[in-house]
């Protein structure tokens, strides 16, 4: 057994083990009692809410790589999107990412550096845009006690930030060549985020991808028997940012676990039942993944591709 497939193998394995664990102390009975009072309709209603996200984080990259000289059209930068983010579902430590830049070069004969900083300046973002929308909802939610570890992820995610900005910010006052290829790397990066016009654009189109995310998630809880107010939008706010924060550390694929945790907690902090929280969140993540998958799908003989050689990229 080669080391990739060991790591899928014990990555979800433990994915699997934090699932049977919170639902052990929520309780499984009434977790399953919870999913008997989810409305189909309305869970099938978030489906097409969650794909307005697909064209927005495809135009969103589309406004990355013209920072850097490269413009293509919006149906491939989807495809591109759909196959790196199955991949992620698929594998742990964000292998698909990779998958994206491969493509890149492959198809489109895109640098390395490029492809790869694209998706850095992709990632900084949605972590900029994900703790602004986290901190807005700390705002806005009163008299909730809030445990330590959520303003700590909060806190975490700020100060990486700021840190990234500041050393990008450098590196273009650098003159001297640090390692040519690690100099290209940063460099265009920076050449993005500290572009004030594009900046602000790609964080709008960050927050609407997120927005979407969000509404998502909204709709699902109102698929149970159990009530969700208007005035809890806040807190839905929150879980996702946080559940999302918690996937900067991906220690099993597609955070499965680690995310229905994070948003089964804060869920619970507000005053929403924990079965039906927990039973919400896994239904968010089912269908979010399974748009995901099912996207993938489309897009992989489209690229000539198969599931195998998709994982297999990260060995060239």
């Amino acid at each position: 057994m080669n080391i990739k497939r060991r790591s899928i193998i014990i990555t979800s394995f433990l994915a699997v083990l934090i699932l049977f664990l919170i639902m052990k102390l929520v309780g499984s009975e009434d977790v399953v009692d919870a999913l008997r009072t989810a409305s189909p309709a309305i869970i099938a209603l978030s489906i097409p809410i969650y794909l307005i996200s697909w064209p927005l984080r495809g135009i969103r990259y589309q406004r990355i790589l013209a920072q850097s000289g490269y413009k293509y059209d919006l149906n491939f930068l989807v495809g591109c999107i759909a196959l790196s983010q199955s991949a992620n579902v698929i594998l742990p430590a964000r292998i698909g990412d990779i998958t994206r830049a491969y493509l890149l070069k492959k198809m489109k004969k895109v640098q390395l550096t490029t492809a790869l900083s694209s998706l850095a300046v992709e990632r900084i973002f949605d972590i900029l845009a994900i703790a602004l929308i986290g901190t807005i909802s700390l705002v806005c939610i009163r008299g909730l006690l809030i445990d330590r570890w959520i303003t700590n992820v909060l806190a975490f995610a700020g100060l990486l930030l700021t840190a990234t900005f500041i050393l990008l910010i450098l590196s273009l006052k650098i003159r001297t060549k640090i390692g040519g290829v690690v100099m290209g790397f940063v460099r265009e990066i920076a050449g993005v985020s500290t572009n004030p016009g594009a900046f602000l654009t790609i964080l709008a189109g960050s927050l609407l991808v997120w927005l979407v995310d969000t509404v998502t998630c909204f709709v699902i809880l109102n698929a149970f028997s159990e009530t969700i107010s208007r005035s809890m939008i806040p807190l839905v706010f929150l879980a996702i940012a946080v559940g999302n924060l918690t996937k900067i550390f991906p220690i099993t694929p597609g955070a499965i676990g680690t995310y229905e945790g994070a948003l089964t907690i804060i869920f619970s902090l507000g005053g929403i039942n924990p079965a039906i929280g927990l039973a919400a969140a896994g239904i968010d993540h089912l269908v979010k993944n399974s748009v995901t998958l099912m996207l993938g799908s489309a897009y992989i003989s489209h690229f000539g591709m198969s599931w195998t050689r998709l994982v297999e990229v990260k060995r060239e």
